[in-house]
């Protein structure tokens, strides 16, 4: 499937598998639906260095406050219009 993050994923059937590091690195990703963007900005969160996630529209439909809670609560967010 491929690796983000640092981490490599791989599917067969109905099973994946995600080998990872300890610490995850910054990544260019693309979510493409609602629980994969979402997924993608937790990652994110928890990576060292900076993230560019597409696809946040789905983010931005499905949770209309999850971002700005998550800058509140800390997070280095910027976000652009899709």
């Amino acid at each position: 499937m491929g690796s983000a993050f640092g981490a490599t994923v791989n599917a067969s059937g109905a099973m994946i598998t995600v080998q990872g590091r300890s610490a995850l690195k910054a990544a260019d990703v693309a979510g493409k639906d609602i629980r994969a963007a979402t997924a993608l900005v937790i990652a994110a969160l928890a990576a060292e260095g900076t993230s560019t996630i597409r696809g946040m529209y789905h983010v931005r439909r499905g949770y209309v406050g999850l971002l700005p809670k998550l800058a509140a609560l800390g997070a280095d967010l910027t976000t652009d219009r899709e």
